[in-house]
């Protein structure tokens, strides 16, 4: 999600979440236990995928349709 999340930089990941979630992607947003690392980086909340040898690659391909629909929306 890193790679995905830098393609939507300037947007709260909990705004990426609900949207995701809107449309039947299952992302995690927050500061997840890393509050120091996030405040040094400058960052207020992060959003992951997580993906494994059970995902299918139409899931894949849903999850990046989703990002487009997301920059699309907020014009990232």
């Amino acid at each position: 999600m890193r790679a995905a999340m830098d393609y939507l930089d300037g947007v709260h990941a909990h705004d990426v979440v609900t949207v995701a979630d809107q449309r039947g992607v299952a992302l995690r947003g927050g500061h997840r236990c890393n509050q120091p690392l996030m405040k040094k980086l400058g960052v207020a909340s992060t959003g992951r995928a997580s993906f494994y040898c059970y995902n299918t690659t139409e899931e894949i391909d849903r999850f990046v349709e989703i990002v487009r629909e997301i920059q699309k929306f907020f014009d990232k």
